[in-house]
């Protein structure tokens, strides 16, 4: 008698933080057996690992997978305040299972939990299964598409879990050519991140007519575009006097 195959999911996102472009969500499935190739070859939490390593590894995971999907929620959903963020991205999470499941069986599904507590990853679960016209999936979406898998939502989960830092690496790998697109079209705009001098003044430069790839309502686009000169933002002036020190 053959030894049934596990067949694993993992799910995680990318690039929550920043306040320019979008955030990417994927999902990747495999059995036991290439997961711990993956392992071998160095798969991890995305955090861990350089851009070039993160790159050849998604090639590898992109071959070698069952199934893979990669999602975005767009700064104008991000914006779009009549969803909540977290809504969206519980959304966005159904619909990579719903899209993996079309592919391949799942046996167990591992998250990268984004709530604050797992009791709240379950309540609003069940609060957008039990919510009608559903913003992406419309009358396509399958509500059973949960059934037969065992879903395990864990903090740090890219952390403990080779399949779900495979995912993490994918939501990295799209968001960083994401950049590179961005920065041919607009021109550079540093990490991306509230917190550096260079994304900070892309921003407020931008400010009276904001491109379409900065998150409008952060809160970082919502105190530089007030200001006249972007002399008087405090976290700019604080991290341009930091780096001076670094440099002399």
């Amino acid at each position: 008698m053959l030894e049934k195959k596990l067949l694993i999911a993992g799910i995680d996102d990318a690039t929550k933080c920043p306040c320019i472009g979008s955030i990417f969500v994927s999902g990747v499935v495999a059995d036991e057996k290439t997961i711990k190739k993956w392992a071998a070859l160095g798969v991890d939490d995305s955090k861990k690992l350089s851009r070039k390593k993160r790159e050849k590894l998604t090639k590898i995971i992109e071959e070698t997978a069952l199934a893979y999907s990669v999602q975005e929620i767009t700064p104008a959903m991000i914006d779009d305040k009549s969803i909540n963020l977290n809504d969206w991205e519980m959304l966005v999470f159904l619909n990579i299972v719903h899209e993996l499941k079309q592919k391949t069986k799942i046996d167990y599904a591992y998250v990268d939990n984004w709530e604050v507590t797992p009791i709240l990853f379950w309540e609003r679960l069940k609060k957008i299964l039990n919510t009608s016209n559903l913003p992406i999936f419309g009358n396509k979406f399958n509500y059973d598409i949960l059934a037969e898998t065992q879903l395990i939502a864990e903090h740090q989960a890219d952390e403990r879990y080779i399949i779900v830092g495979a995912a993490s690496i994918l939501s990295k790998t799209y968001s960083d050519l994401q950049y590179d697109k961005y920065k041919e079209l607009y021109g550079d705009f540093g990490s991306g991140n509230p917190g550096d001098p260079a994304t900070r003044k892309f921003v407020w430069k931008h400010r009276h007519n904001p491109l379409p790839i900065i998150r409008q309502s952060w809160n970082t686009y919502k105190v530089l575009s007030v200001l006249d000169d972007i002399e008087k933002d405090p976290l700019y002036l604080y991290k341009i006097n930091k780096i001076k020190i670094k440099n002399t």
